[in-house]
């Protein structure tokens, strides 16, 4: 299974396409939005219409950013739009590090409110122009056909464990490091993934599949992934020509006649094949007579 034993053209194509996947929750994406309601109580916001309202407008905030990234991928490539979004939110992080840092020092934290709604704006906006989108776009132009499903099926289990594993230690990560240490935390991360993908992630716009699967190869001096291509089109290429030629079915048919039965009109006998009958006329026939 290459999967399981890759080559290293293979091998690299997975460090991205699953390093991309596992990255986009790293950044804390799934956590920071479970909790949401919670981190702005912290911040000093106790009224649940405030609470609803800031809800509202980070989720239509992220909404817009989100659509206005499907334009931008496709006009300034990939690796900028990494960039940008990973330090926009590494920024927005600090912010929020440091409004917590500051708030805990005064003892009137709704002041401070603010700046973290406006740090917590900030970070969904930037992951929603490039870590959100990209993440899912980045394996699906990677991985090559021979072993696309299924290594787009174990970057999204990827993706969902680190989700799981993050969601379920926020709480008690936040205890220990205090909010303030917890977001200085990721901002870290964020920091460290901008190096993993200043290294290694390549500029997929405007290539196909092929010319990924050459620039892996050149890369890594690996051309058995080019060979198990070509294999794989040839077989498909077979498999379409026997499913245009047509084939020819010859039945062999026999005639058979359903006679009635001759004391009940209403039934039949079994049909009786017309071969087993002598058609030839009664004065034909060579009969010798009894004597």
């Amino acid at each position: 299974d290459p999967i399981l034993i890759p080559t290293p053209a293979i091998r690299r194509m997975l460090t991205i396409g699953l390093g991309t996947a596992i990255a986009q929750q790293l950044v804390g994406i799934d956590a920071i939005q479970y909790f949401l309601v919670y981190i702005i109580e912290e911040s000093g916001i106790q009224s649940r219409d405030m609470q609803s309202f800031v809800l509202i407008g980070l989720g239509v905030l992220k909404l817009i950013v989100i659509i206005l990234a499907g334009n931008l991928f496709d006009k300034r490539g990939r690796r900028p739009l990494f960039f940008i979004s990973l330090a926009g939110m590494a920024s927005a992080l600090l912010l929020i590090s440091a409004t917590f840092y500051i708030s805990n020092q005064d003892e009137n934290h709704a002041k401070h409110a603010a700046l973290t709604i406006v740090g917590l704006a900030i970070y969904l906006s930037f992951f929603s122009l490039g870590m959100g989108p990209g993440a899912w776009l980045i394996p699906s132009e990677v991985f090559s056909t021979t072993i696309r499903a299924k290594a787009m099926s174990l970057a999204t289990f990827l993706n969902r464990v680190t989700a799981t594993i993050l969601s379920s230690t926020f709480l008690t990560v936040a205890n220990g490091l205090t909010w303030a240490g917890f977001f200085l935390l990721l901002s870290v991360i964020c920091f460290l993934i901008a190096i993993f993908f200043f290294y290694y992630l390549p500029e997929t716009k405007g290539k196909s599949l092929e010319d990924m699967s050459q620039y892996f190869a050149n890369i890594t001096g690996d051309t058995s992934v080019l060979d198990a291509e070509r294999r794989l089109r040839e077989l498909r290429r077979e498999q379409r020509h026997q499913r245009q030629t047509p084939t020819i079915h010859v039945h062999a048919q026999q005639q058979s006649v359903t006679t009635p039965h001759p004391f009940n009109p209403n039934s039949s006998v079994a049909p009786v094949e017309m071969e087993s009958y002598d058609t030839t006329p009664i004065d034909e026939r060579n009969i010798r007579p009894i004597v």
